[in-house]
Order: structure tokens, then C-alpha cells, then sequence
């Protein structure tokens, strides 16, 4: 009934979908099972023969027989119980790995919405915890609920067959141990849930630390961060230790209604073997089943507990595989872009918030425009071209490219005619080789060459024992900020992309880097459509047209000197920058 409700639930029967690959193994796996139960009976069996046929009947050749029998059933059991162990955790470690795969696959498919929504902790749990816990208990459990349940009914049938009235008064206890389970189901359930989020708070809290560890040593809030991390410890802790007091309970308890239940059948048994209605070797037989019955129920007792665990790390993992994919409805392939693009009334307002990022945003771009986006910190320049390449889609209006809407194009398409360069650098634990030419995997050494000169990084490459073959490092810890922007302008360089997005690509850059990359910039400019998201306003001076924003909207467009004679809101930034610059030196 327990087991029933449980697998009631979609999250266990959608884990049972991923069976069928595997009916032959799991078919082998559960032949052994039943062999290791019925071995018990076995037992039991010969142990009573024995009694008769060798203690009564005092026959010799149960001399040789009897220990040969013993030995060969035990092989049997040992046997059957290995196989079973090992075919079942392979299947369960395919399915593992199977849903590690599927969940990577969606993750990097995520709208970013998702990505805001799911703490780094949470789904490395799912990936590292959840998936390795559900299997192993899913192997353990079933190989439990199928052999001890043979065992069980192997050595009820021996019982019934030796004294069915005996039995059934064993039997008695069965409804007692069931409210148990039911029980101990309940409570473990909610704990195990509270749990897995405590265990992926940790996680985050641990890659938090990690990455702010200069921060923390410059504020000296060692104390702050270790209370943190002590109260997040010590809930794990209390659930933990909760969890291990149910199931504790739940075992001991079943097993002394069992031991009840067992006594008082044996002393029934004793009264029936002192006035002849059951023989010696009957009783050493029926003795001998009730006791092989203990550890089998003492399993079972505990089965429940693993399911338990298996559906709540199933809900979690299978709640991650429904996480909705990015929209990639679009059915026009674009082979060939010009570069031109069209802002039709285009608002951008993020989930959970009040007020737009980017409101009735209009403008038109033509092919080789340079257009700088200038205005304060949240004026809404990275959320709108954040747009562009469709990493959010407008709440309202249009972007089109080349007359067709963004959402029209396929995203493969789309985004192949854009490169990017972020203020935020993103490098991999490769070599600078491989973060160079990411995304074009069959670019040539002539043009990795070009590129390493365009964006200033020859002399740093070439005083390197390695050169491009060296590890940048675990986000590129090796290099210093302004190599690893060098590094993300190359690579936006090899793309030759007829789109560019410069999000703040200078910004960590010293005035002898950003001098040497200007050059290459400005030849990378030439006939494509760029976006400049501009930090630095010394860097807007070859763009043809400058956009202020504030709060979200266009307040002025123009040159550089159309809008300096204007005197509005770009002017205010430009000298307020020249002052700020001034006072510096």
C-alpha cells in the first residue's frame, strides 16, 4: 500500500521510463534476486533434514551430504547476491548518467530568466547529490524489496507447509508494522526535502566564499561568514540527525513485533513438540525459518525510507528537466546578414519587477553604423542590447535584422551573425588556444595570429614557456584582468561576426592596452554594425550616431558634437567624466 501511494506520483513513474533499455539485465538481475531469497528457504529446509536424517535416522552418507548441501546453497545465495548487486547498480548508474546528460543538455538551454531563478548551490546538488543518491538508493532499495521479499515469502511458504495455524499467528503482526512504515513515511518525507535544500544552500554559501575571499579578507568579516556558514551547518545538522532517529526507530520497533510475534509462535511450536503433534525435525525446521525470517523483515522494515528518499530527489531532478527551454520558434535561417537593425517601440521589463529596463525604445541602424550607447548605471544600455542577440525577448514591440523579427529567426542563425565582447569576461579552464577560438573550432593559425595582434596580446603570449598552449586557469585566475579582456576581444575578432556588441570592452583595459587594441577596434568596425555600450566616453568618438538613455528611454540622439552643442544629457556626462579625469591627474 505504501509502496503503491508512492509510485503513484508522475516523478517515480517517469524514473521508471528510463527501464526499458535495460529489461534484459533487469530481468538476469531479478532471476538472482529471487535465487538469494529462495536460498534462505533452502536453509531452513536442509537444516531440518538434517536433524531427521542425520541426528534420528543417523544415515552415513549425510556425513558428506550435509556440509556439501550447506556449502553449495551458500554459493548460491553469495552468488546470486553479487550478480544481483552488480547488474542492478550498472543499470542504475546508466540511468544516473543518462539524467546528468539530459539535465546538462537543458541547463544550456536555459532562457535567462532560469538562470536568475536557480542558485549555483541548488544545481550543483542536483547534478552531484541528487542524482547519485536517488540511483544508489533506488538499487539498494529494489534489490532489497525483491530478494528479502522472496526470502519472506520463500521461508512464509516453508512456515505454512511445516504448521499452518502457527503461521498465521506469526502473520498477526503484519498490520502493526505496516501503520509503522506508514509512519515513519510521513515524517521522513518532509525532513529529507528541507534537507536537499539546506545541503544546496551550502553549496552556494561554499562558492560564494570562495569567490569573494579577497572582499572578505579586506572587511575582515571572517566572524560574519563562519556564524553564516554555522547556522546553515547546524540546520543540516538537526535534520540530519532527525532523520537518523525516525529510521533508527522505525527498524528496532519492527523488529521487536516481530520478535513478539516470533515468541510467542515458539512457545506455541515448544508446547506442540512436547505433546507430540510436531517432531524434532519439523520444529528445527520451523525454528530455523522464523529466524531466517528476522533479517529479511528487518530490511523491508527500512525499504521504505529509500523510496522515500527516491521520490523526493525524483521530484527534484525531473522539476529541473521541465525548466522551460529558451523560445526557439523561429523558422527563417540567416545565411547572410547586412548589419542593418530596427528598434520598433521595444520595452524590456525583467520578471518580478515594477518598472521597464528598456521603455518604447525606437531607433534604426543602418549596415556599418556605429551606434554608442552611453547614460548612469541602470539607465537600461546592457538590457537592451542583452536583447539583440535574444538573451531576453522584448516584454513588448519589435527588433527587426534585415527586416526580419528577431523572433522569426532561428536562435543557431541569429546568434551566428553576433559577437560579443562583456564588460563581465567569461574564460574557461583551457588553454588561451582554446579561449581564443572558442566557438570557431576550425579557425586557422594564420587567422589565430591576426587576431592575437589585433588585440595586443602577442607580447604577453610569446614571453609565455608554454605560449598559447597555456592554462588561463579556473575563470582565468591566471591572467590579470586586462589580458583576460584581450583574450574575449580576440576571440570576437575570429568570429568576424557582421553584428558587434561592445559591452563596456575597454573597461579593463589600462590607457596603453586600450591604445593598442583602438586601431584593430575601429578596423573591426568598418562595415559592420556595431553597438557600443560605452563606459569610458573617450571611446564614442568614432561612432556615427551616440543614443543617451536614462531610466530606460531615449533622451537625445546625435554625434558627439551635435550633442555637446546641444548641452543635455550626454554634455552633463562628458564633462562630468572630463572633471572627473582631470582631478585624477
Amino acid at each position: 500500500m505504501i509502496l503503491r501511494n508512492l509510485f503513484s506520483g508522475s516523478s517515480l513513474k517517469r524514473l521508471l521510463g528510463y527501464l526499458p533499455p535495460y529489461k534484459g539485465i533487469i530481468a538476469l538481475s531479478l532471476f538472482f534476486m529471487v535465487s538469494a531469497g529462495a536460498a534462505s528457504s533452502l536453509i531452513a529446509w536442509l537444516l531440518g533434514k538434517l536433524t531427521d536424517v542425520g541426528f534420528y535416522n543417523q544415515s552415513a552418507w549425510i556425513i558428506i551430504a550435509a556440509p556439501l548441501g550447506l556449502i553449495g546453497v551458500s554459493v548460491l545465495h553469495g552468488g546470486s547476491m553479487f550478480l544481483s548487486n552488480y547488474l542492478l547498480s550498472k543499470v542504475s548508474q546508466s540511468v544516473s548518467a543518462t539524467l546528468r546528460q539530459q539535465m546538462f543538455h537543458n541547463l544550456l538551454r536555459w532562457p535567462s530568466a532560469a538562470y536568475q531563478n536557480n542558485l549555483t548551490g541548488t544545481i550543483t546538488s542536483k547534478f552531484v547529490f541528487e542524482a547519485n543518491v536517488m540511483l544508489s538508493n533506488a538499487t539498494k532499495s529494489c534489490i532489497i524489496l525483491v530478494r528479502d521479499s522472496s526470502q519472506v515469502l520463500g521461508l512464509t511458504g516453508m512456515l505454512l507447509w511445516q504448521d499452518w495455524k502457527l503461521s498465521l499467528m506469526a502473520l498477526a503482526i503484519g498490520p502493526l508494522i505496516f501503520i509503522l512504515l506508514r509512519y515513519v513515511s510521513v515524517k521522513i518525507k518532509s525532513v529529507f526535502a528541507s534537507c536537499q535544500e539546506s545541503f544546496a544552500t551550502v553549496l552556494s554559501k561554499v562558492k560564494e566564499v570562495y569567490e569573494a575571499h579577497r572582499l572578505i579578507k579586506i572587511s575582515n568579516t571572517y566572524k560574519k561568514e563562519f556564524d553564516q556558514f554555522a547556522h546553515i551547518n547546524s540546520e543540516i545538522y538537526k535534520m540530519m540527525v532527525q532523520i537518523t532517529k525516525i529510521t533508527s526507530l522505525g527498524t528496532p520497533v519492527s523488529q521487536l513485533l516481530c520478535m513478539v510475534g516470533i515468541a510467542i509462535v515458539l512457545t506455541f511450536a515448544v508446547f506442540q513438540m512436547q505433546t507430540g503433534t510436531l517432531n524434532r525435525g519439523q520444529f528445527v525446521t520451523f525454528l530455523a525459518a522464523l529466524l531466517l525470517l528476522i533479517p529479511p523483515i528487518k530490511n523491508l522494515a527500512g525499504v521504505n525510507t529509500g523510496f522515500v528518499m527516491i521520490k523526493v530527489a525524483a521530484d527534484s531532478i525531473f522539476a529541473t528537466l521541465d525548466e522551460n527551454k529558451e523560445e526557439d520558434s523561429g523558422k527563417v535561417t540567416l545565411d547572410y546578414c547586412s548589419g542593418n537593425v530596427v528598434f520598433e517601440h521595444v520595452s524590456l521589463r525583467y520578471p518580478n519587477t515594477d518598472r521597464d529596463a528598456v521603455h518604447d525604445f525606437n531607433l534604426t541602424v543602418n549596415p556599418g553604423d556605429s551606434i554608442a550607447l552611453v547614460g548612469f548605471s541602470g539607465s537600461g544600455k546592457s538590457s537592451l542590447v542583452n536583447m539583440i542577440p535574444r538573451f531576453w525577448n522584448p516584454t513588448s514591440g519589435r527588433i527587426l535584422i534585415d527586416g526580419y523579427d528577431t523572433r522569426d529567426i532561428t536562435l543557431k542563425s541569429l546568434r551566428k551573425q553576433i559577437a560579443i565582447v562583456s564588460q563581465d569576461v567569461i574564460l574557461f579552464d583551457d588553454t588561451i588556444r582554446n579561449n581564443i577560438s572558442y566557438g570557431v573550432p576550425n579557425a586557422t593559425e594564420e587567422q589565430i595570429n591576426k587576431v592575437i595582434d589585433d588585440s595586443a596580446l602577442r607580447e604577453f603570449i610569446e614571453a609565455l614557456p608554454k605560449g598559447l598552449e597555456t592554462p588561463v586557469g579556473e575563470a582565468g585566475n591566471f591572467l590579470s584582468g586586462g589580458q583576460k579582456q584581450r583574450i574575449s576581444i580576440a576571440r570576437a575578432l575570429l568570429k568576424d561576426a557582421p553584428i558587434l556588441i561592445l559591452d563596456e570592452a575597454t573597461s579593463a583595459l589600462d590607457s596603453i592596452s586600450e591604445a593598442h587594441i583602438k586601431n584593430a577596434l575601429e578596423k573591426l568596425m568598418k562595415g559592420r554594425t556595431v553597438f557600443i555600450v560605452a563606459h569610458r566616453l573617450s571611446t564614442v568618438s568614432g561612432a556615427t550616431k551616440i543614443v543617451a538613455m536614462a531610466e530606460g528611454e531615449v533622451k537625445e540622439v546625435g554625434t558627439k558634437e551635435e550633442l555637446l552643442k546641444r548641452g543635455g544629457l550626454f554634455a552633463n556626462l562628458y564633462h562630468l567624466q572630463s572633471l572627473h579625469v582631470l582631478e585624477t591627474e
